[in-house]
């Protein structure tokens, strides 16, 4: 008997310095470290989360890249309205083979002599007149604001995921607080049936349930701090963070806010999204590429002028030159398909703009009722919670009296740990739907929550 008693404080023990050592692990991964404590706050709230994912995460980055190079498309395009000029030099030095020619039933020999050119000019050039040019600095411009908005609709959903990560961490932590209150709860039950058991009150095969009960209990609990390691994998990848940098976090899952009615969150939405703002950038995209299509299937024109100035082996002078033309294409079944393309074109960034209005509207819609039946899940799972507690109490008092059995204890054990996960889930649900409908209404995450970090911070 004595040894039966032994080993679940045993495995108390080990698992208690479990927990506990992951928590050390992850304080001195922030101490030890210099550049993370340069870089990196010890403690991350969800708002300084957002912003760091948004510094080192590399789809920002490419994404800014893009944007640079659609700033650089149209700086070319805008060019085109501007003069070009270049200088050129050039030299060149020859030497004649002197060699004997016959000429007339003579032989002479050619002299050898070297010869000197060298070139020297400044060259203008204008286009004063170019059909499509203005439609196509003007597609440029439209499609900087594509990329403008790509890149805030980049940065929309990496905040939204990393609070969805950020919380479930926090979530997962709170598990493996329930599952380590399920480990004393085990053990307060085994306790209870081996008091009756040297009382005389109960046989010793009721130590079997209850022994089975609190190693599950445990494996539960090392499976809760299982995964937490693999929640902060998750959150380290999104903010781009080495696998040895473990970041605290500070936060609660009861962290959302009234919100208005969906119709105001959908009309919101589709009028602050940046991916619908996109789709609406793209469809002038199209506009102007039909346009463009169109003049080159019709009468174009051009005026160029050029001047010239410069000195060619001792002679300075200049030339100029202006040019004007039109043309028209008599028989191109190219240009007109190219102009059949453009209009097909324009209808399918049309018709995709009205099914993504459709999908942001599925998409609020359903944050909108999963954050309004969360508030009610947390409700009941917090009712069921209180029901499991005393219904577990009262059981246990049963169990001492002898007028239960110790099934109905390990039964109502159970019970109470599905209560308290359920909360627990409840909780992780309704935040998530919180910023899921932030998100989706096209709210700007990052800045909405850094603002607020100052303001509680100045206070």
């Amino acid at each position: 008997m004595g040894g039966r008693r032994q080993r679940p404080e045993v495995m108390d023990a080990l698992l208690r310095w479990r927990l506990k050592a992951t928590v050390v692990l992850l304080l001195l991964a922030l101490v030890s470290s210099g550049i993370w404590a340069e870089e990196i706050p010890r403690v991350l709230t969800v708002q300084e989360a957002m912003r760091l994912a948004i510094e080192r995460n590399p789809s920002v980055a490419a994404a800014r890249s893009g944007l640079d190079a659609s700033e650089a498309a149209l700086e070319a395009q805008r060019a085109r309205r501007l003069p070009t000029m270049t200088a050129g030099v050039s030299g060149r030095m020859q030497q004649a083979l002197g060699r004997p020619v016959t000429v007339n039933g003579e032989t002479i020999t050619t002299g050898r002599g070297v010869t000197e050119t060298s070139d020297m000019s400044v060259n203008l050039r204008h286009t004063f007149l170019e059909s499509g040019r203005t439609e196509a600095i003007a597609a440029a411009d439209a499609r900087l604001d594509v990329t403008e908005a790509s890149f805030a609709d980049v940065q929309r959903a990496l905040a939204r995921n990393v609070a969805a990560a950020y919380y479930s961490v926090l979530a997962d932590q709170e598990f493996a607080e329930v599952a380590q209150e399920a480990v004393r709860s085990a053990e307060l039950t085994l306790e209870l049936v081996e008091a009756r058991i040297e009382a005389g009150t109960a046989a010793e095969a009721e130590r079997l349930p209850a022994e089975a009960d609190l190693a599950r209990a445990r494996f539960d609990a090392l499976s809760a701090e299982n995964r937490i390691w693999e929640s902060l994998a998750e959150f380290r990848a999104l903010l781009a963070l080495p696998p040895d940098e473990q970041p605290l976090l500070r936060g609660e899952l009861d962290e959302v806010e009234p919100v208005d009615q969906l119709q105001q969150w959908v009309d919101r939405g589709l009028e602050r999204r940046p991916d619908i703002e996109a789709q609406r950038h793209r469809i002038r995209v199209a506009e102007l590429g039909l346009q463009q299509q169109r003049i080159q299937d019709g009468l174009t024109f051009s005026v160029q002028g050029q001047a010239d100035y410069g000195r060619w082996t001792g002679v300075t002078g200049d030339t100029w030159m202006i040019a004007a033309g039109v043309s028209y294409p008599l028989f191109d079944r190219g240009s007109s398909a190219r102009v059949a393309e453009a209009e097909a074109s324009l209808e399918t960034s049309r018709q995709n703009l009205a099914e993504l209005e459709h999908s942001v509207t599925r998409e609020i819609t359903q944050a909108w009722y999963g954050l309004r039946d969360g508030g009610e899940r947390v409700a009941s799972a917090e009712a069921a919670l209180r029901a499991a507690e005393t219904s577990l109490d009262a059981v246990r008092a049963r169990y001492a009296e002898g007028v239960a059995t110790i099934i109905e204890v390990t039964d109502a054990e159970l019970v109470w740990r599905q209560a308290s996960a359920s909360l627990v889930q409840a909780r992780y649900d309704r935040v998530v739907a919180f910023y899921r409908l932030l998100a989706a209404g096209g709210e700007e995450l990052v800045e909405r929550e850094i603002a607020e970090t100052f303001e509680a911070n100045e206070q």
